[in-house]
């Protein structure tokens, strides 16, 4: 499918391009002279030899034309733009020498009949009153008169009623004769055939086509505008049409593609921002829209709305604003994708049928002056930053460049107050500051008008955005006679909405591509959502649903009950898991840490939906929450939407909990459960351990990460040397108080003794003495390393800011971490091994076969 070309000896150059795809075939005359080429009394002669030319040769008479080309299933027509005159023929590869003889004699032998002329003059002249009660017409020809005040791209194509009717046959003939030469015509073919015998039949068919070069023109550039321009016209209309242009290079120009770019992202789809933030959001305009329109010589970068009247300056003023945004803040590297696969897709469109792709070639040379340009486009388009984006828009459009055009219902203010509209489209003297201010280096701080914090960390790598809320909760903030309650929450959370179904629910996250979840631990409770970025609007707003505005419905929660007492029922069977709950409950007697995550039996199954509601509307509020959105996603379009969606959250602080911490123990504290018919008894010994603000908690994860894992020493000793279990392990969890430092073990009944003295010596020795190099930098190089990659992740790094903001450290923990792991030297190891871990006051729970 590579297009050649060749020179006819008459000087006609003839592209052509087989595709044999379908047994189809297109022909297009490009004539490469269009109403800007005409001068004042000529306007609107190009749109009329449009009209005439199929009406008739000396040897096909009127209405023979269309009829023969149509009896072979084609389809023949013509348009006229500001720069050339096409006229095609698509049909049936069968029948393509027929097609090409019908166009090549239309094109070289017209006869322009002047009766005929008489009555196609009255056909234009009906199209021209037509257009006269088209808002949409008035708008764009005034928007071209305006902005082109020298450049003939100011007359309008179909020229004006005077002009078209002086138009004679002599004049027809003669501008006929000075345009449409062989010199001044690219034929274009496109379809099912043989390249060779096609150019044959072409030649053939134009052998006897002469006439002098086309004129040389020298047609006026446009001056550059210093300052805006506005019309305003009554019509008998309800609505308001609004256009504003700006004059932008022509086709071939290095920054058309950023252009285009900009265009697609302000007003090209539904997800633009104009669409968005002005009609979806704001509700000023009942449509709106933006495109580029780039010709051969600097064309018109077009915004348009329809409106109510009495929203026309608000609405201006509205445009301006996003067009300022546009100039300030980079676009996200999502809109820049999504614009650039839009654009680029027309190209894939166009080559669905052969029509399509003859007549895309036909205006890359029309405009470009070259087919081959089509390439440099696209790869120049590949290569538009966020950047280029900002410049062109900040090079173009300017108060000065703008030209307004409106169209407005008779009797409107805006015919006498033109000036205030003038004054709508000049920036602001003293801008707004956003309301997320930067305190980090890509990260963004802020307090929402409800007291709730917004953290926004931009990372426009990839085009997703994560979601991550949290307040104080979990089981922290339980008792016994409730316990379960925050878990049997989060769950029924995403189970339905006041405005949406559980279904709905689903439906809504998949429609975004998305995943919505709520969370319960010990210290907290919130929501964590994750979707694509262009669906930032739609994906908020259901995390705030969920978030905000759980049905908790007595059916939902019911179900959602039986699979929680499901569950503590099947725990009894992990018995891992519930050598965990007791060893918590045996450590903290009183603590709520000590109890259950799911809840007990006896607790859960009182639970109805009003307690899990009045336990939500009770933790939820704005004061204590945290919500960071991580992610391809601008601050201040976040702080909007956090402003907008979260606005309903119950205000104040959630009630605090400080309850009190249970004495370390003194002596060993020992809890053995016996169950029938196992095989495997499970050890889990271990020691209260250190707070989020605890200074030893860096050298207390270090500590951990020395003894567990396949290179630990706890795996190295009990399961390489000693063979003692396959799964051995120590967990090391911080608390807003005091959480807890353990090792756990499977190990076979009969090596219970030798197992827990087994551990017990691995903990003396790395309280008796230093760690050694080797194994201090392994641990502290995979802790930072593990997470440096989990830091890859935008729902990671939400998590982690929503956390350490939550629980006191602030944003800057999140890169501190690293720096902290890494300063832990041997002596902190032992230091905090010496004041955690004492073998002789342990708490230990043990499940063994009865």
């Amino acid at each position: 499918m590579t297009i050649q070309s060749f020179t006819l000896k008459n000087g006609m150059q003839v592209l052509l391009e087989e595709n044999h795809a379908a047994k189809v075939v297109s022909f297009n005359a490009l004539v490469k002279v269009g109403s800007a080429n005409e001068n004042n009394e000529e306007a609107g002669i190009c749109h009329v030899i449009e009209h005439m030319l199929f009406k008739g040769t000396p040897t096909r008479s009127m209405g023979t034309i269309a009829r023969d080309v149509e009896a072979a299933g084609g389809d023949i027509n013509a348009y006229t733009s500001i720069d050339q005159t096409v006229f095609y023929i698509n049909m049936a590869s069968l029948f393509a020498d027929k097609g090409l003889e019908i166009l090549a004699d239309a094109i070289q032998h017209p006869l322009f009949d002047v009766q005929e002329l008489a009555r196609e003059t009255e056909v234009i002249l009906e199209e021209i009153r037509r257009e006269q009660d088209n808002p949409h017409r008035i708008l764009t020809e005034n928007l071209f008169h305006e902005t082109y005040r020298v450049h003939p791209y100011g007359r309008p194509i179909i020229g004006f009623p005077d002009t078209v009717k002086s138009f004679t046959h002599a004049q027809l003939m003669e501008f006929h004769r000075r345009w449409y030469t062989p010199e001044n015509i690219v034929f274009i073919a496109v379809g099912d055939f043989d390249t060779k015998k096609m150019l044959a039949r072409i030649e053939s068919n134009f052998a006897d086509f002469a006439g002098k070069p086309a004129p040389k023109q020298d047609i006026p550039r446009e001056p550059e505008h210093k300052s805006p321009a506005i019309l305003v016209k009554e019509m008998n209309v309800q609505s308001a049409y609004l256009s504003l242009g700006f004059i932008v290079p022509e086709v071939v120009h290095e920054d058309v593609p950023a252009v285009d770019v900009l265009a697609h992202i302000m007003g090209g789809s539904d997800s633009s921002r104009l669409e968005q933030e002005i009609k979806e959001r704001r509700r000023l305009v009942h449509s709106i829209y933006a495109y580029a329109f780039t010709p051969k010589h600097p064309g018109i970068f077009v915004i348009g709305a329809m409106l109510a009247d009495a929203d026309v300056a608000s609405s201006i003023g509205a445009i301006r604003d996003e067009i300022e945004r546009l100039k300030e803040e980079p676009v996200t590297s999502q809109e820049l994708a999504r614009a650039k696969l839009n654009i680029r897709s027309t190209e894939i469109y166009d080559r669905e049928t052969v029509g399509g792709q003859s007549s895309k070639i036909a205006s890359f040379m029309a405009t470009a002056g070259s087919h081959e340009f089509e390439a440099r486009y696209y790869q120049m388009l590949t290569d538009v930053s966020a950047e280029n984006v900002r410049e062109v828009a900040r090079r173009y459009l300017t108060e000065a460049n703008c030209t307004i055009s409106l169209i407005v219902p008779n009797g409107s203010q805006w015919t006498r107050k033109a000036a205030q509209l003038k004054a709508a489209i000049a920036p602001a003297k003293v801008r707004a500051k956003p309301k997320a201010v930067p305190t980090l280096d890509g990260i963004h701080k802020s307090k929402l008008s409800n007291g709730a914090t917004l953290i926004v960390m931009e990372n426009h790598h990839h085009p997703i955005v994560s979601i991550c809320a949290a307040v104080e909760g979990g089981t922290r903030f339980e008792t016994r006679s409730n316990n379960g309650i925050s878990g049997l929450m989060t769950r029924a959370m995403t189970k339905g909405t006041t405005k949406r179904s559980a279904v709905k629910v689903a439906e809504d996250i998949e429609r975004i591509a998305g995943n919505i979840d709520a969370f319960s631990g010990r210290n907290t409770a919130g929501v964590k959502c994750e979707f694509l970025s262009e669906h930032i609007h739609d994906g908020f707003e259901l995390f705030a649903d969920v978030l905000a505005h759980p049905a908790f419905s007595a059916s939902e929660v019911a179900k959602e009950r039986r699979i929680v007492l499901k569950a503590i029922r099947d725990q009894e069977d992990a018995l891992s898991s519930l050598a965990f709950s007791e060893f918590l409950k045996a450590l903290y007697p009183r603590h709520p840490y000590g109890l259950r995550q799911l809840g007990t039996i006896e607790s859960v199954k009182k639970l109805t939906h009003e307690d899990v509601a009045k336990f939500h509307r009770r933790i939820m509020r704005a004061g204590r929450m945290v919500v960071t959105v991580a992610g391809d996603v601008n601050p201040a379009e976040a702080s909007r939407l956090a402003e907008e969606y979260l606005s309903d959250l119950p205000r104040g602080d959630t009630r605090a909990l400080k309850p009190k911490c249970d004495p370390k123990a003194m002596k060993p504290r020992e809890k053995v459960i016996e169950k029938r018919e196992k095989q495997q008894a499970h050890i889990v010994l271990g020691f209260q351990g250190t707070t989020f603000k605890d200074r030893d908690r860096y050298a207390m994860i270090v500590l951990n990460n020395i003894l567990t894992g396949q290179g630990g020493r706890l795996f190295l000793t009990l399961r390489d040397k000693m063979g003692l279990a396959y799964a051995v392990s120590s967990v090391n969890q911080e608390g807003i108080e005091p959480g807890y430092f353990a090792v756990y073990i499977g190990t076979e009944p009969g090596k219970i003794e030798i197992a827990v003295k087994g551990i017990l010596n691995e903990l003396e020795a790395i309280r008796n003495s230093a760690v050694t190099k080797e194994e201090l930098m392994r641990s502290k190089q995979y802790l930072v390393g593990t997470y440096e990659l989990d830091s890859q992740r935008n729902s990671s790094m939400s998590s982690i800011h929503t956390f350490n903001e939550l629980y006191g450290l602030g944003i800057a923990e999140a890169a501190r971490y690293p720096e902290r792991i890494m300063a832990v030297t041997a002596d902190d190891v032992l230091r905090v091994a010496r004041r955690i871990i004492h073998p002789h006051a342990y708490t230990m729970a043990v499940i063994r076969p009865a």
